[in-house]
């Protein structure tokens, strides 16, 4: 089930022939002159930055670009770190954005009740393509609101559950877990995220035939992968072959196993040396990738049994490159110390490699040949299979 999400963001500013100069005029109440805003470009599930940041005066900023059609944008200030203003903006437009920003008791699990300052009370004017899409998009807001509510209901609950120790008092545990109420509790959450779920079809599938259809995927969904391509496949071929539209695409559409997989460059930890996919390859009859991290449990638990087939077959042509996505280098270098890893090893520290390989779940495993081509994957990689299939080619 997919759970809504806050905007990912990028920029991509393109200097066709296409394109139009956008403006957008702020009018922000409640922040000092010579606050930094920037604007950028959303929904391409890549790293952020800014298309322009300009400086408040008198409560004004202007944002001028040039834009290739319908885009959903953000609108950050450095002031501000709860929230954005979302929008979207046509090539051409000359809109004007009013909002205010307060001070909000906000909330964060790591520490706590926080004072912060909030977008609120905004209204965009001037593109006819923002109407549209503050009418269609799902109501986030809302929805954050009403979670509130139904974890505050079940939160005394929750917390006489806190206070059982479950080693020493498991039975109580077990009852609680039993009981009317967590039942009851539970079933509410499933409820909530199935019409949470719902109202994101529903968008995405009532704007099948124009640039917010895949726009609303792309800003909903933790993730996208081969699951979401029906949804993809409902779009018009425009619609497909839409900006928003190609990013879906690339995500939904599985890795052909009838060719090479794609390179990539690594540099191995333990040599420092940097190489790539196809050249080791090149060097050895099979080479087995292994993307893992050091939190997943399965993948630990498959360490001993690649150690020991790279044990039988290196000295045959078999080679492992382990890809660790770690988003900490410290738990990366603290497991491969514990696992003392024999092969190469790297950290897809920006996650390039992952979203190359599409990786939806960790271990991800292909065990290629000298071409690069696919002979095996995941659970075919791994435990008894990967023996089984190991033996069989270095017969």
């Amino acid at each position: 089930m997919k759970r809504f999400l806050f905007f990912v963001v990028a920029v991509l500013v393109s200097w066709c022939t296409n394109a139009q100069t956008t403006e957008l005029e702020l009018n922000i109440d409640g922040l000092d002159d010579g606050t930094q805003l920037s604007i950028m470009l959303a929904g391409t599930l890549s790293n952020a930055k800014a298309i322009q940041t300009v400086g408040l005066e008198n409560g004004k900023a202007v944002f001028s670009f040039d834009s290739e059609g319908p885009r959903g944008y953000m609108v950050l200030a450095e002031q501000v770190t709860a929230n954005v203003i979302a929008l979207a903006l046509d090539k051409g437009d000359r809109a004007v954005c009013k909002a205010k920003v307060v001070d909000e008791l906000l909330s964060n699990g790591t520490t706590g009740e926080f004072t912060g300052k909030v977008f609120k009370d905004v209204e965009v004017t001037g593109s006819a393509v923002c109407d549209k899409y503050f009418a269609e998009r799902p109501d986030r807001d809302a929805m954050k609101e009403q979670y509130k509510l139904l974890r505050a209901k079940g939160q005394p609950f929750l917390e006489k559950l806190a206070k059982i120790d479950k080693a020493k008092n498991p039975e109580a545990y077990l009852s609680m877990l039993q009981s009317a109420e967590y039942k009851k509790l539970a079933q509410d959450e499933r409820e909530f995220f199935s019409m949470v779920e719902n109202s994101i079809k529903g968008a995405v599938s009532k704007n099948k035939d124009n640039w917010m259809g895949p726009f609303f995927m792309l800003t909903n969904y933790n993730t996208l992968s081969v699951a979401e391509k029906p949804e993809f496949d409902q779009f018009s071929e425009e619609v497909k072959s839409s900006f928003y539209g190609k990013i879906v695409e690339e995500k939904v559409t599985p890795m052909s196993m009838e060719k090479p997989l794609p390179n990539f460059e690594f540099t191995d930890y333990g040599t420092g040396v940097k190489t790539n996919l196809y050249e080791v390859c090149k060097k050895n009859k099979y080479v087995l990738i292994d993307i893992w991290a050091s939190w997943c449990g399965p993948c630990r638990r498959e360490i001993p049994n690649v150690k020991s087939q790279y044990e039988l077959y290196k000295d045959k042509g078999l080679q492992v490159i382990g890809i660790s996505g770690d988003a900490k280098e410290a738990d990366w270098l603290k497991a491969l110390q514990e696992e003392a890893l024999p092969w190469l090893n790297a950290r897809d520290a920006d996650m390039s490699i992952c979203n190359l390989y599409k990786v939806q779940f960790f271990p991800t495993v292909y065990l290629l040949d000298s071409e690069a081509r696919v002979v095996a994957s995941n659970e075919g990689a791994r435990g008894d299979a990967l023996r089984l299939k190991l033996a069989e080619l270095f017969k």
